[in-house]
């Protein structure tokens, strides 16, 4: 079965290719043959598929012939059409075709042609090294970062033409179009049942280049990702706001996708999640969850944030919190009744409340002040640390409950006092970074190395 899969696999592999095939369409009854132009979106070694403003009937074939772009090489084949879908708002039609008649010098050229700009076996070798991202660059070998370290494949260097090739095989048209207009795009891409990638595609120096970040599509507990238990308690939250703050990379997509799902299995509620891609994908149990991604469902965090509150939400997970109008919308949501949870960047307590009061402006503040001080429910911050097997990373917390104590400083602008309230505050369940990475030394899953950088700050 393992072969079988696997051989499934090469006959599916594709690769972007926007080149003219001059085909002939064939009569089945008469034999006769209609010349005809067609714009191939992609090629694979079992088939072309292009698109059209008209069908094509099933089992049509056609005498086609095109030029690989750089060899000057000409393909000659027959196809034969194998399905017919409406694409773009039902404007176009995607017709898929396999090969009837190719030669074998030329299969191998479409196969050597694939092989360079094949993606899924640097997506494979992602998921066997478990690196949390890998980087594919103009000029260069891939990359990947293991353990929160870069690490250089050793494979070829790959052209500009090669790379966009590859990662336009992983893009459907629509983000195709976003990124030749806007230069940058982000996306989920699910390329098996227990692997997803969060895609960031961008140029540089005139060159595309992309950022996959791997994501097991297999939602973990909190035990497996060390998600102290005191963030139960403020996913079980029926109201208020609920910030997950940290560096990028740490991990706050994932711990908040942990608090939905556990949310999902314990209540009947309905979420709505505003996400740029969306990540993990939720299956409703107890829940209805709507997850909106931004740029495919709706067009930004604040316009989406506001019509979530006429969807009948009882939690809204808001996947940015970078802006003044979606934070002040995500305040009135959790004063309102609504659980409100939220990922933010910083990488401290303090700070995550100094960056979000700065979101505003400053003749704002005091009123701010008070209608944070009353929603916070907590703050979880988050670092991810190499664990001393080398076998991944381990999360480290600081937490902040929002008690009595915690809500009067805030109102009062008195942050600095936040530091002491944490370190004193463990009958709450709050504590400091010092003491999350005092605690994984002692248990002895970060080295004294790791130990002594982080205990010191450099977060």
């Amino acid at each position: 079965m393992a072969k079988n899969r696997s051989s499934d696999r090469r006959e599916k592999r594709r690769i972007y290719y926007a080149i003219p095939l001059t085909c002939g369409i064939i009569d089945p009854q008469t034999k006769t043959v209609t010349n005809k132009t067609y714009l191939a979106r992609n090629i694979s070694s079992s088939g072309l598929y292009f698109e059209n403003n008209e069908p094509l009937n099933l089992q049509t074939e056609l005498n086609c012939k095109f030029t690989l772009p750089k060899s000057n090489i000409t393909i000659n084949c027959v196809i034969k059409v194998e399905r017919v879908a409406l694409i773009d708002d039902g404007k176009a039609f995607g017709i898929g075709t396999t090969y009837l008649a190719i030669s074998e010098k030329d299969k191998e050229t479409i196969k050597q042609l694939i092989d360079r700009c094949d993606v899924n076996g640097l997506l494979e070798t992602t998921i066997k090294r478990s690196a949390s991202d890998l980087h594919l660059l103009a000029n260069q070998p891939a990359v990947l970062r293991v353990n929160g370290e870069l690490e250089n494949l050793g494979t070829e260097i790959f052209n500009p033409d090669d790379i966009s090739k590859m990662i336009y095989s992983l893009m459907s048209k629509q983000q195709i179009e976003t990124f030749e207009k806007q230069k940058d795009v982000d996306f989920g891409f699910q390329y098996n049942n227990e692997n997803r990638f969060r895609i960031n595609v961008h140029q540089q120096k005139g060159f595309v280049e992309a950022t996959l970040r791997l994501i097991n599509s297999k939602a973990a507990s909190f035990e497996e990702l060390n998600i102290p238990e005191v963030v139960k308690s403020l996913a079980r939250q029926k109201d208020g706001l609920v910030l997950i703050t940290g560096p990028t990379g740490s991990g706050k997509s994932t711990t908040i996708d942990t608090m939905v799902e556990l949310i999902n299995q314990e209540r009947k509620a309905v979420i709505i999640t505003l996400e740029r891609p969306i990540e993990y994908m939720h299956i409703n149990k107890e829940c209805i969850i709507k997850q909106r991604e931004i740029g495919t469902d709706t067009k930004s965090f604040s316009e989406a944030l506001k019509s979530s509150l006429r969807q009948d939400p009882n939690v809204v997970v808001i996947g940015e919190l970078d802006d003044a109008e979606t934070a002040k919308t995500a305040l009135i949501a959790a004063e309102a009744g609504y659980l409100v949870i939220a990922s933010f960047h910083a990488p401290d307590t303090i700070q995550a409340i100094d960056r979000f009061m700065n979101i505003f402006p400053s003749e704002n503040k005091k009123q701010i002040l008070i209608q944070f001080s009353h929603c916070l429910r907590g703050i979880v911050t988050q670092l991810l640390l190499p664990r001393s097997d080398k076998k991944g990373r381990i999360l480290a917390t600081e937490i902040l409950i929002a008690n009595d104590a915690v809500k009067r400083i805030i109102r009062n602008d008195e942050l600095t006092q936040l530091n002491n309230i944490i370190q004193t505050g463990a009958s709450y369940k709050m504590r400091t970074f010092a003491e999350s990475i005092k605690q994984l030394f002692e248990q002895g899953i970060i080295d004294g190395e790791s130990y002594e950088w982080y205990s010191k700050g450099n977060y």
